[in-house]
């Protein structure tokens, strides 16, 4: 069996700064404190990957960019931080999950695995989405039966949203995308956690539980 856990980092401008820094910071301290908790609890028998999106609109090209590309957990090793200069623009998050869902239903790379287990998402974010191509809620609805682009892989990925120094309308917008298991709920795991820069160590704490809970 195999299972991808991705990572979607919101890489707008309103990123630019010390929420950024508390980002990378974070995904240093997953890959340094997680991931031997993880490697000493996987089953033989799951091979787990990793895979993290950046999304913003700055203008530039693709709105969804490859920060680090689908890697095995025997070789994540390490986390190049992301540029300061990558934060810019807008908040295209329903294209940033579209490019999940494409991934999990096989993309360019051929048809899903079948020995594939549900994924697991994090989504980390500041603030509302904007973007249109499709908008957020167009995406979302990928994961109610009556929709018409209804993905059963989607709707059973365990989802898990970090609002990060968010107001009141972002929280509520965040807490849409979020949904966890009955098993993972009793586990204690959430689906929307309040984040923020200026207390990077419960930021980093709340992302390491999650990451080791989605892997289980």
């Amino acid at each position: 069996m195999n299972k991808t856990i991705y990572f979607l980092i919101d890489c707008s401008g309103s990123m630019y700064g010390s929420r950024g820094d508390a980002v990378n910071t974070a995904m240093q301290k997953v890959v340094h404190e997680a991931l031997p908790e993880i490697r000493s609890k996987k089953s033989d028998d799951l091979d787990l990957y990793f895979m993290a999106l950046g999304f913003s609109d700055n203008g530039t090209g693709s709105n969804v960019i490859e920060l680090m590309p689908k890697t095995a957990l025997d070789d994540f090793n390490q986390w190049d931080n992301i540029d300061p200069e990558t934060f810019s623009g807008g908040t295209p998050t329903g294209e940033a999950i579209q490019a999940v869902i494409n991934d999990i239903l096989g993309g360019t790379r051929g048809e899903p695995d079948k020995n594939a287990v549900s994924p697991a998402i994090i989504l980390i974010s500041d603030g509302l989405p904007n973007g249109e191509k499709p908008t957020y809620e167009e995406v979302l609805e990928c994961a109610e039966k009556t929709s018409q682009n209804y993905q059963p892989a989607f709707r059973k990925a365990l989802r898990v949203a970090l609002g990060i120094s968010v107001d009141e309308d972002g929280r509520e917008s965040l807490k849409k995308f979020g949904s966890v298991s009955k098993k993972m709920a009793d586990a204690g795991l959430k689906g929307y956690y309040d984040c923020s820069e200026e207390y990077v160590d419960e930021f980093v704490k709340i992302l390491k539980s999650a990451t080791i809970k989605a892997s289980e």
